[in-house]
């Protein structure tokens, strides 16, 4: 489980195709030097197991599920990546809970720099909109970002300088690629309403405080 909060910004290093899948390098001091083999690291918010440190280098292998649910596809050597060790039970949670798990790319239709801060637009798949509320958060390449003026298949963020400063938005375009994650507790919810889980009843969301 990750918070949305970026620990570093990386760059990649190599991405050597291996049949529908991808083994990547990153090029990361700071998140080497605490990073375990085996342990979970989330790249640009999708989470990813280690399976060779170096010393200022760690390597990862993205599944083919993860290179067509994300942007992986397209990534190239130099690229600079969001990265965030996991939450530990000591951590505050800053941000939301992430889960590193991502739904869908979007693309960054527009962004708008101001005073104090800068408006980005994200075009995305329509269905993923109920997942979506006025002040909700979403994580966009890991970042845990906070959404207004949901429109049908467009959301607004408001980035502010620190924000910018320490994650790869510094360096995005119009155009670019971007991935997504959806709220995890929206998707719970709707399939307690759907009934899909067993035993759940309407008088259990009322109880344990889903609903009022």
């Amino acid at each position: 489980m990750f918070t949305g909060i970026i620990q570093e910004i990386g760059a990649i290093k190599l991405i050597p195709k291996k049949g529908d899948s991808l083994a990547i390098q990153i090029s990361a001091p700071n998140t080497s030097k605490t990073l375990k083999k085996g342990g979970s690291v989330a790249i640009n918010g999708a989470c990813q197991t280690a399976i060779v440190i170096g010393h200022d280098w760690f390597e990862v292998f993205a599944s083919s599920e993860t290179v067509n649910r994300t942007g992986f596809r397209y990534y190239q050597s130099g690229l600079a990546v969001n990265l965030e060790l996991p939450l530990t039970l000591n951590d505050p949670l800053g941000g939301h809970l992430v889960a590193g798990h991502i739904d869908d790319t979007g693309r960054i239709s527009s962004i708008e720099p101001g005073f104090q801060s800068t408006i980005m637009k994200i075009s995305f798949n329509p269905e993923y909109e109920k997942y979506l509320i006025e002040k909700g958060s979403i994580a966009v390449d890991g970042i845990s970002l906070t959404v207004f003026d949901i429109q049908a298949g467009n959301l607004s963020a408001s980035l502010i300088p620190e924000t910018v400063a320490n994650t790869n938005l510094k360096f995005r375009k119009i155009g670019d690629l971007v991935n997504l994650e959806f709220d995890l507790i929206g998707k719970y919810i709707e399939k307690f309403m759907s009934g899909k889980s067993k035993g759940l009843t309407m008088d259990d969301l009322f109880k344990h405080g889903f609903m009022r």
